[in-house]
């Protein structure tokens, strides 16, 4: 069991979640399901507003709502103080509803509709991210049209690589923000246009970035441009926003941790508001900064609770096809209709097997989910396909997946007709609290169309 988290104790053999009995919890409500914590969710909010303000006091933190935008989350964060970085209409909507302020909301997204452009400078967020010229364009046509001028911050790719997975790499040339090429032109667009007030800078270099190095790149290169592009265009900005991508830690450091893997990081919020924190406090003082944390703050507020369906035996074989060895193998009721990343980027989840959390985890088994789907198949430990679990381990056992806060509730289906899973919270003064009900039969039909069957 992970000896970094003090929220996941044993009592009687049951693993236990911020004092929630897990196995206890699954005998009562039907798997899978998730279990957050406010307290954790409280902490990490705290402490990355602390380490970034000890190092550059006008800093704000805009949590991006992607992560997870369950109502009750948000109600939690919007009590910390931090803002919320929304993608979307939707997005927006669930945030003031959540009762976030337009001031306290950055709007970003890559093909804003005219729609949500609309909405959002009409009720008054504090900015736009802009993703291209021609969305420059269309909000400043957009917010002449309302009568409103419409606070914006170019998103600038400033072409800096990072190790992570290619789908989580942002600002290297991908489909997101303006080249850097043409960041001059669009200040000097949003300064002549008396619909658009160019307040800031965005970057963003990616998701679960686990150097510090692309960050010391990006910011510098972006101070930088900061300069050049306030000279060109005759502006003074009020903020750079730097984006997020922090590392979680999602293998346990140092014994299955190498530098190449991206699952694996030691980096605490200080490390990274040294660098970027510090970078503008030395250069820019007078900006404000910006970061749009997502996975940080998030993914390890949860875990997930699933149980094991099916177990079997199958060969190994040789090139030859001779039997060579076996392989067992445990099948759990969650798959990547629960934890898409776990299929979509080959993501890997520590797992605990939650009713033997006092044995030892010494047998190995290949973990795959419910799914009639060859990929729903759980990466391994290590470079291994296996996961160590204690060798007892079978059907009726209960299977915690750690760290799933972040991209689960959010990116979940009803693939294989399967209900999305419910999740509940464990509050500060320690009740449980459903924060999501599990789907029905009914959900599963509740959008189609059907004529003549109604």
């Amino acid at each position: 069991m992970p000896a970094t988290d003090p929220l996941l104790t044993v009592h009687d053999g049951n693993l236990c979640f911020d004092g929630a009995d897990l196995v206890a919890l699954a005998d009562e409500h039907e798997t899978p399901f998730f279990v957050f914590s406010e307290r954790r969710l409280r902490t990490n909010v705290g402490e990355l507003i602390d380490a970034f303000t000890a190092r550059h006091a006008a800093t704000e933190v805009f949590y991006a709502s992607k992560a997870c935008s369950n109502r009750w989350f948000l109600k939690v964060l919007c009590e910390t103080g931090a803002g919320i970085e929304v993608n979307s209409g939707g997005e927006l909507e669930k945030a003031l509803a959540a009762g976030f302020e337009p001031r306290r909301i950055v709007f970003n997204g890559v093909a804003k509709t005219e729609a949500e452009i609309r909405r959002a400078v009409t009720c008054g967020v504090r900015a736009s991210m802009v993703d291209s010229l021609f969305e420059l364009r269309r909000i400043a046509a957009v917010a002449a049209a309302a009568g409103v001028v419409a606070p914006v911050a170019p998103r600038i790719d400033v072409h800096v690589p990072t190790l992570t997975h290619p789908g989580l790499e942002t600002a290297h040339g991908g489909k997101a923000g303006i080249d850097r090429d043409d960041a001059v032109a669009a200040f000097r667009l949003a300064a002549a246009d008396p619909a658009l007030d160019p307040v800031g800078l965005h970057l963003h270099v990616g998701s679960q970035i686990t150097s510090v190095e692309p960050y010391r790149q990006a910011v510098d290169a972006t101070l930088d441009l900061i300069a050049a592009v306030e000279a060109a265009a005759g502006v003074r900005l009020r903020f750079l926003n730097a984006g997020g991508g922090f590392a979680v830690p999602y293998r346990e450091a140092p014994v299955t941790c190498r530098s190449s893997d991206y699952f694996c990081s030691q980096l605490t919020p200080a490390d990274y508001a040294a660098v970027i924190a510090g970078d503008v406090e030395a250069r820019r003082p007078d900006l404000t900064l910006f970061l749009e944390p997502g996975r940080s703050i998030a993914a390890t507020t949860a875990v997930l609770v699933t149980r094991v369906e099916n177990e079997k035996t199958k060969g190994y074989r040789d090139g030859a096809g001779r039997r060579i060895g076996d392989v067992r193998w445990l099948t759990v009721d969650a798959g990547f209709n629960t934890l898409l990343e776990h299929t979509n980027y080959s993501w890997y989840y520590r797992a605990i097997v939650a009713s033997r959390a006092d044995e030892e985890p010494a047998a190995e088994f290949r973990l795959a989910g419910p799914l009639c789907d060859g990929g729903d198949v759980f990466a391994g430990d290590g470079d291994s396909p296996y996961r160590l679990f204690p060798a007892a381990t079978t059907v009726g056992d209960v299977v915690a997946f750690l760290d799933a806060g972040a991209y689960t509730l959010e990116m979940m289906s009803p693939y294989n007709a399967r209900p999305r899973a419910g999740a509940f919270a464990v509050t500060e003064g320690g009740a449980l609290v459903r924060i999501r009900r599990r789907d029905t039969d009914a959900d599963l039909v509740a959008h189609d169309a059907a004529p003549g069957f109604d």
